[in-house]
């Protein structure tokens, strides 16, 4: 029966020109309507309910999805001036760079959502070295009689400084201290006369007055130059949630060791470098730093008197120590009570003779021509004291470091520098707006 029929009996029925035998027959098919209608309707209802039940429930946890717009939206800085005498561009340098900063930038926010699954109080952290052991004060303190040709505004004879040191993991997710890991040293100075670069470059992000020192506990950086820091890090940041993943990961894995047998063997040997005492350890800036107007220099901080505070092979592998042994050293040695002497570094640079430009833009190359030298520049003294408290964990986790945090005659070179200078800053800013503390 058709749409004009139905219609039809009803004009017939409410005028009464149906008769009781054909409204009898006729109500039966309409009650057959009715059924079938009603029987529609519980499908599409059953099948709508089904279907939410299938796809994916909108949440509120924390997913990299919905933070995606935090790395397109970074601001990231140019080349900061013209190149000097030293450097060279790298072909690519600018495209390079701005993906290092992104995939620093997702780096922040994978660690963050990865936490914040486990511990819903848990804050974004740095993209790299965010397990600190400890941020400490000190002083720098430079020598009396520093040869003039290694003077600067920053290094003046005597000079002394008001310093906060802090000492962490390499890894950008907090890990135990018993993981194959680098260790890091972040040397801040306070009320230093004149702007730093990078203040002149984000004022609203850096504060006027300081200098920073970033080192590492291996003596060269374990990629020569920004190509090969973005094949590494292709294959640190792939995606490996699924068994394709994984597979297509160990690939990029695979191929960069067999491109970069040197490179892959010093980033293995980066992490293995054994340290018992954070105190103890010797720690090198790996990158070269423009000094005054002619010199080419790496930092050098290493324990007075130098201390053989190294675990065995044995012990570093398999022995029973704490998660947080480090961390523990460090509250042992800086115990206030009872009082005793300052933890003592010399700080020092080892200059490059000669440096050339292929020299300073290769960050992997070891310094040993018997003209280059060490020269020492002062020391920094840290005195004992209660350094685990909440306010100076606080600090030390809103504190910023950063090798352009510095004056002009200490320029970081080449361009593994200069790519620090875009990934630091889009570390800062994601994890500054995760945490809503800022800029």
């Amino acid at each position: 029966m058709n749409r004009d029929t139905i219609q039809q009996w009803l004009r017939g029925r409410r005028s009464g020109a149906v008769s009781f035998a054909q409204a009898q027959r006729e109500d039966l098919i309409v009650q057959s309507f009715r059924v079938f209608r009603d029987f529609q309707r519980f499908w599409q209802m059953a099948r709508g309910s089904a279907q939410s039940a299938s796809a994916p429930a909108r949440s509120s946890e924390a997913t990299p999805a919905r933070y995606e717009e935090l790395a397109n939206a970074l601001e990231l800085q140019d080349r900061p001036m013209p190149l000097t005498k030293f450097e060279r561009a790298v072909p690519g340098e600018a495209t390079l760079i701005a993906n290092m900063a992104r995939i620093a930038a997702n780096l922040v926010v994978k660690n963050y959502c990865e936490m914040k699954a486990s511990d819903r109080s848990a804050c974004a952290m740095r993209d790299q070295h965010a397990k600190a052991h400890g941020c400490v004060d000190a002083e720098f303190i430079v020598r009396d009689d520093l040869p003039a040709e290694f003077s600067t505004p920053l290094f003046r004879p005597g000079a002394r400084y008001r310093t906060i040191v802090r000492l962490s993991n390499g890894q950008g997710q907090p890990q135990s201290d018993r993981k194959p890991d680098g260790r890091g040293m972040s040397i801040k100075l306070y009320d230093v006369a004149g702007e730093s670069i990078l203040r002149g470059l984000e004022p609203g992000r850096t504060p006027a007055g300081e200098h920073d020192f970033l080192l590492s506990s291996f003596p060269v950086f374990f990629c020569k130059d920004v190509v090969d820091y973005s094949e590494l890090m292709e294959a640190v940041a792939a995606p490996s949630g699924t068994w394709r993943e994984k597979f297509k990961r160990l690939l990029k894995w695979i191929v960069f060791a067999v491109r970069n047998p040197r490179q892959f063997y010093t980033f293995g040997r980066t992490a293995l470098v054994r340290i018992g005492n954070p105190l103890t350890a010797t720690y090198h800036s790996m990158s070269p730093y423009l000094l005054g107007e002619e010199h080419v220099v790496r930092y050098l901080v290493s324990p007075v008197p130098a201390l053989n505070d190294v675990p065995s092979w044995w012990n570093f592998f398999f022995g029973s120590r704490p998660d947080n042994f480090l961390q523990e050293a460090m509250l042992r040695d800086l115990n206030p009570t009872p009082p005793g002497d300052d933890i003592v570094f010399d700080f020092a640079v080892r200059v490059r003779h000669s440096a050339k430009p292929e020299e300073v833009e290769n960050a992997l190359l070891q310094w040993t021509r018997p003209q280059d030298r060490t020269v020492s520049i002062g020391e920094i003294r840290i005195p004992r004291q209660n350094f685990l408290t909440p306010d100076r964990d606080f600090d030390g986790e809103r504190m910023m470091f950063s090798p352009w945090n510095c004056l002009q005659q200490h320029r970081p070179l080449g361009s593994i520098n200069r790519m620090r200078l875009a990934v630091y800053l889009a570390s800062l800013q994601v994890r500054r707006k995760l945490n809503m503390v800022g800029p």
